[in-house]
């Protein structure tokens, strides 16, 4: 059995906020800027981005392959996803669009499994900002304690454990449903 830690999430992983690019000069191509819309419920980046000359001196706001992001205010707050990039792809990443950025500090794959707990959940909700549009600050994300196994090779097991759980589930929502009774006593597909 390994030892386990309290930590501060930023010392962790500090969260890096986004570029408040103006809404009036995005295009129809360019770098897709990752909004909070395209933070989708099943934990992947998608839907319809909004584009952005490429620009110089840009390395405060690209994301990686792999970045875990987190919206940072509006209904969805505290809702999270992996940007998979396969294509190395470079993207852009908008105000309040927070980035949980990759130090070397623990296992990357185990902070997504941390940032989709009850644990890291009860904090988020202690500290929202109610109102006409709940927020979050990056301080206070980072503020956030969290007990983690020491050991990085433990975090691994757990982030694979836990991926293989959230995968089976996936895997069984997609299946066909069955209702009921049929006359030969077999379910129908409803």
């Amino acid at each position: 059995m390994y030892s386990w830690e309290q930590r501060k999430l930023g010392d962790l992983t500090p969260l890096r906020g986004g570029f408040a690019f103006k809404s009036t000069e995005f295009k129809a191509t360019g770098v897709p800027v990752i909004r909070i819309s395209n933070i989708l419920s099943d934990g992947s980046i998608g839907g319809d981005f909004a584009y952005y000359l490429e620009q110089n001196n840009d390395e405060n706001y690209v994301l990686p392959n792999n970045a875990l992001v987190i919206a940072m205010s509006g209904a969805t707050t505290g809702k999270a996803a992996v940007l998979k990039n396969t294509g190395n792809i470079k993207f852009y990443q908008n105000q309040r669009v927070g980035y949980f950025q990759n130090n070397l500090k623990c296992d990357y794959s185990f902070i997504s499994t941390l940032v989709k707990s009850s644990i890291f959940l009860k904090q988020l909700e202690s500290v929202l900002v109610a109102g006409a549009q709940p927020n979050i600050s990056s301080k206070e994300i980072d503020s956030f304690i969290l007990k983690i196994p020491i050991s990085t090779d433990e975090q691994r097991k757990i982030s694979k454990l836990f991926n293989m759980i959230d995968s089976t589930i996936t895997l069984h929502q997609q299946e066909p449903f069955l209702c009921g009774n049929s006359v030969n006593g077999r379910g129908k597909l409803c």
